[in-house]
């Protein structure tokens, strides 16, 4: 899978979560998507393939959004894996950035996941 940004250790676990949309216009579609979508049978090898490797994007995206103190870790991490997913999409179709507006949504959802540290 590779070293994703939810990996990076120089990072906060907030910052990790949006580093992960940090992806260029040029970002091609991911290759998991394509081949499930070409495929048409969601038993064939390479969709199952395709389908664990989503599930464990969600999954670091969850573990990343547990130790930034989200109130239900595993919404926020499927909320992100779905905008990443959309935004790749989107980006392809429209050969256009959609990451930055991706991040500005991820944003919200990230804030609104994390309660807000109590001064003391």
């Amino acid at each position: 899978m590779g070293v994703l940004p939810c990996d990076r250790s120089d990072l906060t676990p907030r910052e990790r979560l949006l580093a992960a949309f940090a992806m260029p216009a040029s970002t091609p579609l991911c290759p998991y998507i394509g081949a499930a979508v070409e495929l048409h049978d969601p038993e064939h090898p390479a969709s199952l393939y395709a389908r664990e490797h989503k599930l464990a994007i969600a999954a670091r995206l969850t573990e990343t959004a547990r130790e930034a103190g989200a109130t239900d870790p595993e919404e926020l991490g499927e909320q992100l894996a779905l905008l990443l997913d959309g935004a790749a999409a989107r980006t392809r179709v429209l050969n256009s950035a959609s990451f930055p507006t991706a991040a500005a949504i991820a944003a919200i959802l990230i804030d609104n996941a994390i309660p807000a540290p109590i001064p003391g």
